[in-house]
């Protein structure tokens, strides 16, 4: 499986909190069946956030020289979840975003209370400067767990939808979990991540997902989810859908 969604880098966010946790979630990804993890810390979509982007580079290589020290061939791969916010199209415009890996995605989040009208907008106008969307866990938002086919106009726009792992298997509750399950039916979802932040908590171990998807998904569409389209997005290379 192909991680493109977690909080992995040390003292950075609320993930890892120190470099020795941050070893510790890898070990545990490689073992459940992980390959490659898009480091994805946590960056407000504004101006005085860009300062921050020097200690995330190098936090990664801190990082990806303790990995190769002890023997974790975890690829490690740049990224980061971007809070959008109404001044983040500015940064947009100046193409200032961190993207994941080598292409144009971006992963975005909002407050999970945010209001359907203010995200579909801030998504056009970051889409408009051109980059390429990935939506972090819509399942977590009450706007489309309100109305689940809400998220069917962000897939017509070409938007990529990232289910998390907790919701799809009911770690965060019922409406997650009914929305996550009524995404997959409806056939809105791109891709499935863990959003990991710890190593005892919302940890990066997928060997429930991977039998959660052999049980109920077509193994052609399982690979898609975890393998094939976390892959081209860290190639910039459109996705299957």
């Amino acid at each position: 499986m192909i991680d493109i969604h977690c909080h992995i880098l040390p003292d950075l966010d609320d993930g890892a909190a120190d470099l020795e946790e941050a070893v510790a979630m890898a070990r545990m990804a490689w073992r459940s069946g992980v390959t490659d993890i898009a480091a994805t810390p946590h960056f407000q979509g504004v101006e005085q956030e860009l300062e921050h982007l020097p200690s995330i580079r190098r936090r990664s290589q801190l990082l990806t020289q303790a990995l190769a020290r002890e023997q974790i061939p975890v690829r490690l791969h740049p990224g980061a979840e971007v809070l959008c916010l109404p001044q983040t199209p500015a940064l947009a415009m100046a193409h200032r975003l961190p993207t994941l890996g080598e292409g144009s995605y971006v992963l975005t989040e909002f407050y999970f209370d945010e209001s359907f009208a203010f995200m579909d907008q801030i998504l056009s106008d970051i889409a408009g400067c051109g980059y390429r969307i990935v939506v972090a866990h819509p399942e977590r938002y009450h706007a489309i767990q309100r109305d689940p086919g809400l998220a069917a106009r962000w897939a017509r726009q070409g938007y990529a939808l990232q289910l998390n792992k907790g919701s799809i298997l009911g770690a965060f509750g019922p409406e997650p979990e009914a929305a996550a399950h009524g995404l997959l039916g409806r056939g809105l979802v791109h891709l499935i991540a863990t959003d990991a932040h710890a190593s005892t908590r919302r940890t990066p171990h997928v060997g429930a997902l991977l039998d959660w998807a052999r049980e109920r998904c077509d193994p052609a569409f399982a690979q898609i989810l975890l393998e094939e389209n976390p892959r081209r997005i860290l190639s910039g290379r459109d996705l299957v859908r």
